[in-house]
Order: C-alpha cells, then sequence, then structure tokens
C-alpha cells in the first residue's frame, strides 16, 4: 500500500503489532484456532477442592469441607410440591372440617313462631289530630270535581287551556342606549409599505456569519504544514500469569492442585 492513508493494523483497532509471549507451550497452527475465542465458554467455576489441616475456620475445626453450589444447580419443583403435601397430611391428625349446614328460611306459624299480627293504620292519622288547628286547604290539590256541566269534548285541544284567568304580565323596563360604543380605529402605517417600520426601507446589512479574520497557518520552510510525531500507542498483552494459570489448572488435577505462595 502506498504511504498515504492508514494501515492494516490501524483500520482493525490494533495500533501495533501485538508482542509473542510465550511460556514454553506448544505451537497451535492458524487452522485449528478458535475464530473467535472471547464469545465462546470459558472456565467455569470448580467446586469442591483439597482440603489441608490448618488453623482456619475450614480446615481444622469443621469436619467436612463444606462446599458450595454443590447440588443446587436443578430442582424439580413437582417433587418438592409433593413433598409438600405428604408433608401437610401428617399434620392432619382428625377428620377434615366439614361446615355446617346453611340456616333454613322461616316461615310463621310453621313452627314455635306466631303469625304477624296486623293492625289498621289511618292515612295521615299525624295531621288529622291536630283538627282545627291544622289547615286542611293545603292537603287539598287542585279545585272542586263538578258534574253535570255544559256538554264539551273529553279533552280540550289546547293542552294549556286553564279555567282561571292568568295574571297580568309584568313588562320589564329596557334602558335605551343614548351614545352606542364605537371602538377606536386600529393604528395606521406611515405612507408606503415599510412592514411596519419607520424607514422607507430596511438598510442591508453585511453578512454576520463571515468570519472576521484569517488564523494563520503555520508551515515549516518548505511551505508544508507541520505535523507532530505520533506517540505511544496501546497495543494488547497477554497476561503471562493468566498464562500459566490456563496451562496448569485443568479439569483433571484442581482437586489435588496445591497453591503456593512467594
Amino acid at each position: 500500500m502506498g504511504a498515504e492513508g492508514k494501515t492494516d493494523m490501524e483500520r482493525l483497532g490494533l495500533f501495533s503489532e501485538m508482542e509473542y509471549v510465550t511460556i514454553g507451550d506448544s505451537y497451535i497452527p492458524s487452522l485449528n484456532r478458535p475464530f473467535n475465542d472471547a464469545a465462546g465458554k470459558g472456565r467455569q467455576m470448580f467446586p469442591g477442592g483439597s482440603k489441608l489441616m490448618s488453623d482456619l475456620q475450614a480446615g481444622y475445626f469443621d469436619a467436612q469441607f463444606k462446599r458450595v453450589f454443590t447440588g443446587e444447580g436443578y430442582s424439580n419443583p413437582i417433587k418438592l410440591r409433593r413433598l409438600y403435601r405428604l408433608d401437610q397430611s401428617k399434620r392432619n391428625l382428625g377428620k377434615s372440617f366439614l361446615p355446617s349446614s346453611v340456616s333454613k328460611k322461616r316461615y310463621p306459624n310453621l313452627t314455635i313462631g306466631k303469625p304477624f299480627a296486623y293492625s289498621a293504620e289511618i292515612y295521615d292519622k299525624g295531621p288529622r289530630k291536630k283538627g282545627e288547628e291544622y289547615d286542611e286547604s293545603k292537603l287539598i290539590k287542585g279545585g272542586p270535581f263538578r258534574l253535570n256541566l255544559y256538554p264539551r269534548e273529553y279533552f280540550d285541544p289546547n293542552p294549556y287551556h286553564v279555567d282561571k284567568p292568568l295574571p297580568p304580565l309584568k313588562k320589564t323596563e329596557e334602558k335605551k342606549i343614548e351614545k352606542p360604543f364605537r371602538p377606536s380605529s386600529p393604528s395606521k402605517k406611515m405612507g408606503g409599505m415599510k412592514a411596519g417600520t419607520f424607514d422607507p426601507y430596511p438598510t442591508h446589512s453585511t453578512d454576520p456569519y463571515k468570519t472576521k479574520y484569517e488564523k494563520e497557518v503555520a508551515v515549516n520552510k518548505s511551505g508544508k504544514i507541520f505535523h507532530p510525531l505520533a506517540g505511544t500507542k496501546t497495543r494488547p498483552v497477554r497476561s503471562v500469569l493468566q498464562a500459566y494459570v490456563l496451562k496448569s489448572v485443568n479439569t483433571k488435577n484442581y482437586k489435588t492442585l496445591n497453591l503456593e505462595s512467594y
């Protein structure tokens, strides 16, 4: 590729070539290497392990080593419900509780009850006791019922007809308006179309977005723009300690492996 543009390493996001850190492991050809190692299933948690007698709580006082995440991966909900029902059935010492029957409806003169006594009650007994003191005209609604009147139709064609004369209508006095209200005229614009301004024509202003001054570009003697040198760039580095752990600890020797402290 030419001198201009980015390199292939920079296009991939790697600013420099990765260092070759080795711990003496065998070479793996590129065909057998995984395509995306980070997306795969990595190292899992190994429960249990070797136990040594020591002054610690887990190594001296406990008779059996307590492991975590052992037998807790799966639980059968159907089995748990059956065990719960079996435990609850053992607690029932007596028979199941049977509620009493629903209460029956009672009828008079059927069992021990007597029929309800009947007593006559005069309508509006309270107001009639007052006699002369009470104005009975308040109880009368409308005029008296009269028979043998002048023969006419059963119903009058006018539904609003009343035998009694109506009271005279009350006329409301209307106030005469002496002088009508006239709103003031809207404000006028000055002669000619000036869009509400006082000048005959809006003055033209220069472009406010024009650069006021131009900044000088620093160039060298040859007339080219100066580009500073690039600093140190980051690169991915594989940890040597992690490589030793991946190589030494596996599924076969993780129970018998002893930790060494320096």
